[in-house]
């Protein structure tokens, strides 16, 4: 038997259909991928929006604990400031003195202060000198003058390092602004928590109502184990802060005591200290499903005559 090649006729015809056979092809492939991208789309749409609304709805129960913790006849240990709405939904409110975080507009101003400042610095890993030159820097960025502070940096300085308009010469009025003295870059480095112990809202002493240990150990002078005690004893009975067994401090002498701090020392620490901040910062998570949301808000007189001076919000997960 003998095969005959197909005629030129024969070949372009075959070849024609094949081409249409494989633009077929992809067409249909381009409307699959259209089809799938189309409901991918629509799925990631869909869920957007659920999100959105379930935030929505976490961001109204913290709203609802800010607004139980507003009333100055609810006690930080209320069972008011922790409700579950419903089947995984509800909020958790907390009261914490504003006091309990460090002022640097007030601290800067004196060399107590600094000092201050400056063992802070050391304990995030600052060199002794460098603390030092950074606590004066502070307070030359705060203060009215251009005096340098022994060791410190008025505009001199940051115009030699091409920085103009620096310092100015005012209080703090955001603590994003501490990033531009001299110095500081070190700290955000070491320690990036750092926002965490300050704040621009207390009287400027350190109230030792609510302050972590290692803080009260820094600004008393004292071992972190006599603030573990301290901690301890404000606690109460049950060793859980913000529970109704919670000690209150009448006064500062009486905190101290607690410190095991006597005589000069004791005096000198009387003066960055306190148990009654007039600023309080109120702490509400909302949560909904899988989602929380964090209102943070700072009023002064909550007992009085409440302010707002500060308002934050964040998504916790």
């Amino acid at each position: 038997m003998r095969f005959f090649p197909p005629s030129p006729h024969e070949t372009l015809r075959r070849c024609r259909s094949a081409s249409a056979l494989l633009a077929v092809y992809w067409v249909i492939a381009i409307l699959s991928l259209a089809v799938f991208t189309g409901g991918q789309f629509l799925l990631v749409e869909m869920e957007t929006q659920g999100n959105t609304s379930l935030e929505f709805r976490a961001e109204q129960l913290a709203d609802a604990g800010i607004a139980f913790a507003m009333n100055p006849k609810v006690e930080r240990w209320d069972p008011l400031l922790r409700q579950q709405t419903a089947p995984a939904e509800g909020f958790e409110a907390r009261i914490i003195s504003e006091g309990a975080r460090l002022n640097p507009n007030v601290l800067s101003q004196t060399e107590d202060g600094r000092r201050v400042l400056s063992d802070l610095f050391m304990e995030w890993g600052l060199s002794e000198f460098d603390s030092l030159e950074l606590s004066a820097a502070l307070g030359d960025w705060v203060d009215q003058d251009d005096v340098e502070i022994q060791l410190g940096a008025e505009a001199v300085y940051y115009r030699s390092k091409g920085w103009k308009g620096i310092p100015f010469n005012r209080p703090f009025r955001d603590l994003e602004e501490m990033v531009y003295v001299r110095g500081f870059d070190q700290v955000a480095v070491l320690f990036p928590a750092w926002r965490d112990y300050f704040t621009l809202w207390s009287g400027g002493k350190l109230d030792l109502t609510d302050a972590p240990p290692e803080l009260i150990a820094v600004v008393c002078a004292c071992p972190v184990a006599n603030a573990n005690r301290l901690v301890q004893v404000r606690n109460g009975r049950d060793g859980i802060p913000a529970t109704e067994d919670d000690v209150k401090f009448e006064s500062t002498s009486e905190a101290l005591d607690v410190l095991g701090l006597q005589g000069g020392v004791k005096q000198l620490v009387e003066n960055l200290v306190s148990v009654d901040d007039a600023a309080a910062r109120l702490i509400s998570v909302g949560t909904i499903g899988d989602i929380s949301i964090e209102r943070a808000v700072v009023v002064r007189d909550r007992n009085e005559n409440p302010t707002f001076v500060e308002a934050r919000t964040r998504r916790l997960r």
